[in-house]
């Protein structure tokens, strides 16, 4: 049974829970295992390597599942990004999501190819801007999350409660909750 909300319905899926990037672990196959489940697979492009290695690996996940999934490029971390993206429109990808920096021309080509843009970010201000320039969801990681940090970052229930109030794009919650 597909669970509606604004996720789900912008992403196809039948649970409003996405694959995170997940660095080196981010293949194929986990998009793929992730996809069948009804949630929302993502390839991460640094995973790849290569555009070619990207191109094939796009390939297989479609051959594993029907179900849609996304790639990520994470700007100033994928090798190759310009080629990366080209690949991913390219093969048709649906859902592209970038992460960390400012990626302005990347959604731009993104939205330009008429896909949807998910940008990933740490802070409010950058969610904005994200929105601002077209994104169609924002991803926000919380300071328990993983990953690159910033010193504006805030704990995950602290931002995610006021990014619903300042966003009109679908926020969606990474990271780690925690509480003292």
């Amino acid at each position: 049974m597909k669970r509606k909300t604004r996720v789900s319905e912008l992403l196809d899926c039948e649970y409003p829970i996405l694959q995170g990037a997940l660095s080196r672990i981010g293949n194929w196959k986990f998009a793929a295992s992730v996809s069948e489940t009804g949630a929302h697979g993502c390839l991460t492009a640094a995973v790849s390597l290569t555009p070619q290695k990207l191109r094939d690996d796009i390939r297989r996940c479609r051959e594993a599942t029907d179900k849609p999934f996304s790639v990520n490029i994470t700007v100033g971390m994928c090798p190759h990004i310009d080629e990366m993206l080209e690949v991913c429109l390219e093969e048709g990808v649906e859902v592209i999501e970038t992460a960390v920096f400012t990626a302005d021309e990347y959604g731009k080509r993104v939205k330009e190819a008429g896909r949807k843009w998910i940008h990933k970010t740490a802070t409010i201000k950058h969610a904005l801007h994200a929105q601002k320039q077209g994104a169609d969801a924002v991803i926000l990681v919380g300071l328990e999350g993983i990953g690159f940090k910033n010193v504006l970052q805030l704990p995950t229930m602290t931002t995610i409660a006021w990014a619903a109030r300042e966003l009109k794009v679908p926020v969606i919650a990474a990271g780690g909750i925690g509480d003292a």
